[in-house]
């Protein structure tokens, strides 16, 4: 293994912490958290590091967009760190980070994502997204559970085929995906069941 990096300084407690701005981030829709507890894993976000540091573990099987397969630094430090086991296909994840140089595939990552089935809704997968800001970019209206009235967001340069995804998904089903938007160390989570209006 080349480059293993430190991850939490404080296991237990760091990853407590982190959970717990990631609970407020499901359950609050477009509200932006900062995770700094550990750093950047190669050219892995430390956003992204520290949601897999605390969510992920030798069962969640995790998916990785082409820049970060080829990134030997990364994936040695999530396999030494994390333990997901990583696989070649989005369709058997249950995790999935999309870099910031590979969103142009996002509409074939999207299609092929799980979202749960009527039995199990819960398996439906989780997607990671390195995005360039978190300030900038068209304003995208967040409304649903968690979400008072309404909650504008800016989510950086996102391709049509995810802004049109977000707008069009069928919100009268349990199944689908939820989205991470991470950017640096900072991040906006939109839950499957959150509406998104252009």
């Amino acid at each position: 293994m080349t480059g293993i990096t430190t991850a939490f300084t404080d296991a237990i407690h760091d990853s407590q912490a982190c959970f717990r701005r990631l609970l407020t981030a499901m359950s609050e829709p477009g509200t932006r958290v900062e995770l700094d507890r550990a750093g950047e894993f190669g050219d892995l976000s430390a956003g992204t590091v520290q949601v897999l540091l605390t969510l992920a573990d030798s069962s969640t099987r995790l998916w990785l967009s082409s820049t970060l397969r080829e990134d030997q630094t990364a994936c040695d430090n999530l396999r030494f760190h994390v333990a997901a086991p990583l696989v070649e296909q989005a369709s058997g994840a249950d995790f999935a980070v999309l870099s910031q140089a590979d969103l142009a595939a996002c509409g074939a990552v999207l299609q092929s994502l799980p979202m749960g089935c009527e039995e199990y809704p819960d398996q439906g997968a989780t997607l990671v997204i390195e995005t360039d800001s978190l300030a900038a970019g068209p304003e995208l209206v967040l409304s649903g559970p968690g979400i008072p009235e309404r909650r504008p967001v800016r989510l950086g340069s996102l391709p049509q085929a995810l802004v049109r995804f977000l707008s069009e998904r069928d919100l009268s089903s349990p199944l689908g995906i939820d989205l991470i938007f991470v950017c640096d160390r900072e991040l906006v989570a939109i839950p499957r069941s959150t509406r998104v209006e252009v």
